[in-house]
């Protein structure tokens, strides 16, 4: 058994720790737990413990001064840190002490074990039950990468000569490529493990590159970037046949550099972009330098939020007319719109599901055929996709079905289908705009073939539709105001000019005197 020494200022996170994890069958026995860096330092002199698990801010002494402290007299103890703050700066300043790993809080415990696991094969090598000599040189290159990478540049030269004699590449040029593992089917943590040691393995086999771990991430020095013909392939291959049906992954290239202590650079490309993991396709090797990712490394326009009222209600138009050759175009539009202002996880997944539930509460009011609790599951399970393009596709399955089933004008020319359309939405904003665009028509010219066929433009046809249903209204007994705002006027002056210019009277007029009322009449067809 490793013994190991547990250090944080909350009670409730050390109480945590001892429980979450069985420490026994991972090969640990936890000695101690203490709450700052100074009870720390002295435990370590009394226990000597194997791996000490710490956390960063801390009162009285923190946990990277307290690393600084313990490794003045041993250069063996490991290192796993916890911090609350997912800052690169505290990563870089542990790694150039040699830490083994972080996990950021809240902890997740899968990612707590990995790292254990990962830390008791290091200690299991060291303690002589594996090939010595081999894991000596490994183990002070994958040092040596690590320490690069957190360096400050005037520290880089030294540590690059230190590396040189323990790496070999077929060009000059280098480059960092980043690795996250996804358990896509609950494939469990032993597995992933595996999967994450095959990967090394294949690359050292093959010759590719020189693997170390940092964080949630597998990553690789490569012996040749990745623009060589052929190499990026060779790299999806290699990460995929590792995998299995079981596990997926996300990866990215940082930028090309030419010496090794400039692979910092390289690997903060590659970081970057992993951030926004979200947004990446699965199975594939992002490069820092592809435009495409352009749109959401940018700074997000936080002074110009989506209209997500409007996109709501373009979608149940797309959907109410049975358009679902357009569902996926309005999807689109709405996650562009969404990424635009905010390309976090979180935000895109909120906006997602706000704009389809309201168009499918708005489409479940107009048809009793659609029941808003029958897409409940959709809209759950957009919140468990990784992916951003995996959710976009799993709400374009359902709603191209949905406007299909709901499609049943679809074989009407397209003026007919407006006419009916407005029949039905004319208490709505509607705008010949919003159905040029829902059509992939210019709007001059639906414009010109809405009048052609009806002999009134668009607006006029709508005012008239409104008209016929506010005389019938009235005619119920409503009251002006109310029938104004029913049939799409909420001012009601304006209504009552509306309905002077088409009736001829006012609307006072037609709910006074309902026989009267009988003599007029609009052609709306």
């Amino acid at each position: 058994m490793y013994k190991v020494l547990v250090v944080d200022d909350e009670p409730a996170i050390r109480k945590g720790l001892l429980k979450i994890v069985d420490w026994e069958s991972l090969g640990f026995c936890v000695v101690g737990d203490v709450s700052n860096g100074i009870k720390a330092v002295a435990l370590h002199q009394e226990l000597s413990p194997d791996l000490i698990v710490i956390d960063i801010r801390m009162p009285r002494m923190d946990g990277l001064q307290a690393i600084r402290e313990i490794r003045k007299t041993d250069g063996e103890c490991q290192f796993l840190i916890l911090s609350g703050y997912a800052d690169f700066a505290y990563a870089k300043q542990a790694m150039e002490m040699g830490v083994s790993g972080y996990v950021l809080k809240p902890i997740d415990e899968l990612e707590l074990k990995g790292e254990l696991l990962r830390i008791r094969s290091k200690l299991d090598q060291r303690s002589g039950r594996a090939k010595l000599s081999e894991f000596h040189a490994d183990a002070v290159r994958e040092e040596l990468i690590l320490k690069l990478i957190g360096a400050d540049p005037a520290d880089a030269p030294e540590l690059e000569s230190e590396l040189v004699s323990l790496t070999s590449f077929a060009g000059k040029s280098k480059q960092i490529l980043l690795v996250e593992a996804e358990d896509i089917y609950q494939a469990g943590l032993e597995y992933l493990e595996s999967v994450k040691t095959r990967w090394l393995e294949a690359a050292e086999k093959e010759g590719l590159g020189y693997g170390f771990q940092t964080g949630p991430y597998i990553g690789f020095l490569l012996k040749g970037d990745l623009n060589r013909q052929g190499a990026k392939s060779e790299w999806i291959r290699l990460l995929q046949d590792a995998c299995g049906l079981k596990l997926g992954f996300t990866a990215a290239a940082g930028r090309i550099v030419y010496n090794l202590a400039d692979i910092r650079q390289s690997y903060e490309g590659a970081l970057g972009v992993l951030k926004n993991r979200f947004l990446l396709a699965e199975g594939q090797i992002h490069m820092v330098t592809e435009p495409d990712l352009s749109h959401f490394l940018a700074e997000p326009n936080r002074h110009a939020p989506p209209d997500l009222e409007a996109l709501a209600t373009k979608l149940f138009y797309v959907l109410d007319l049975g358009r679902h050759e357009g569902v996926a175009e309005t999807l689109e539009e709405v996650g562009r719109a969404l990424v635009a202002y905010d390309s976090s996880e979180t935000a895109i997944k909120s906006g997602l599901v706000q704009v389809l539930s309201v168009a499918l509460s708005n489409l479940a009011a107009l048809h009793q055929s659609v029941n808003i609790q029958d897409y409940a599951p959709l809209l759950a399970e957009l919140y468990q996709h990784t992916h951003y393009d995996k959710a976009l596709s799993a709400a374009h399955a359902q709603l191209a079905k949905l406007a299909g089933r709901l499609g049943g004008n679809g074989s009407l020319p397209v003026v007919k289908q407006v006419m009916d359309f407005i029949q039905r939405h004319y208490h709505e904003n509607l705008k010949l705009e919003t159905m040029a665009e829902i059509y992939n028509y210019n709007r001059r010219y639906l414009g010109r073939m809405f009048k052609q066929h009806t002999g009134d433009s668009f607006h006029t046809f709508l005012d008239k539709v409104r008209i016929q249903q506010a005389i019938r209204l009235l005619r119920e007994g409503h009251k002006v105001y109310e029938v104004s705002e029913r049939v799409g006027y909420p001012n009601v002056d304006y209504f009552h000019s509306k309905f002077k210019k088409y009736v001829g009277a006012s609307p006072s007029s037609i709910k006074g005197a309902p026989s009267k009322a009988k003599a007029f009449s609009l052609e709306t067809s």
